[in-house]
């Protein structure tokens, strides 16, 4: 009996050391933006708050005028969750202290401990996750913060089965199904239609008709009929009269008197003018007998 006395002693040592260097979750897991129970997007963030469990008047006890922004994580912060659906995990890194003030704060009693039921340290992990249904099931990291010691450091850890915190969160399929339907029927619809019909129908009707009728209609009809009686009549017959007959008659006298060449030929080769000196000389002589006679 003395034995298991100081084995149960012990275990109970053992656990308020663990409990004074560590920051224990206090709160269930939630995805930020949806609502409790709720399932969220596949896109997002978890947040998880701790507590910090130090025992009073320890050195480790946060300082007096901590804020904030004198928290810290490690830089090997890390969540696993996993697919309770699939048995897969997921490592989440990139965790980040809330600065919000509601979901971050520190208090103490009138002696300056800590009163770890209403302090809070809340972390912000980022996830991106197939749908499905998940669970937290380890972290890796810890938080730092100034204390009257300098500056103290507890480890992270997640609650387990039966210490009644949450720690299991649902991704739903995102819905995007309805969204492409009435968006694509009315851009298409109005678009189309009201383009081609008025476009189409009055430009080909008024261009074509009352181009085709007045054009064809007056050139034809003015210019055949005023040009062929005029042009066929008069000139027949005021040309064919004329010409002929001053041509006929003029052009046969002029022609054969003035040229030398047109004299009759006599058979030898004298000149007309030899034979006109030879008359002109025969009459001279012919003159003169008869006057010697006449005397």
């Amino acid at each position: 009996m003395k034995n298991k006395g100081i084995k149960i002693g012990v275990v109970f040592i053992l656990l308020f050391a663990l409990l004074s260097v560590a920051g224990c979750q206090y709160d269930d897991v939630v995805i930020v933006g949806a609502a409790s129970g709720q399932p969220g997007p596949t896109k997002g963030q978890l947040r998880i708050g701790f507590t910090l469990f130090v025992s009073k008047g320890s050195s480790t006890q946060p300082s007096r005028d901590i804020t904030i922004n004198d928290l810290s994580l490690s830089a090997d912060t890390s969540f696993t969750v996993t697919n309770t659906d699939t048995g897969d995990t997921t490592v989440l890194t990139g965790a980040v202290i809330d600065t919000d003030p509601t979901f971050t704060y520190v208090n103490f009693d009138e002696d300056d401990d800590i009163l770890p039921a209403s302090t809070r340290v809340s972390i912000l992990i980022s996830y991106t996750l197939e749908p499905g249904n998940y669970k937290v099931t380890a972290v890796t990291g810890s938080v730092k913060y100034p204390s009257s010691s300098g500056t103290s450091v507890k480890d992270l850890s997640v609650a387990r089965d039966g210490d009644g915190l949450n720690t299991t969160f649902t991704i739903a399929a995102p819905e995007l199904t309805p969204t492409p339907e009435p968006t694509a029927t009315p851009t298409v619809e109005p678009t189309a239609t009201p383009t081609a019909e008025p476009t189409a129908t009055p430009t080909a009707e008024p261009t074509a008709t009352p181009t085709a009728e007045p054009t064809a209609t007056p050139t034809a009809e003015p210019t055949a009929t005023p040009t062929a009686e005029p042009t066929a009549t008069p000139t027949a017959e005021p040309t064919a009269t004329p010409t002929a007959a001053p041509t006929a008659v003029p052009t046969a006298v002029p022609t054969a008197t003035p040229s030398p060449t047109n004299h009759p030929k006599t058979g030898d080769d004298f000149a007309p003018a030899l034979w006109l000196t030879l008359c002109a000389g025969s009459l001279a002589a012919l003159a003169l007998l008869l006057k010697k006679r006449h005397i």
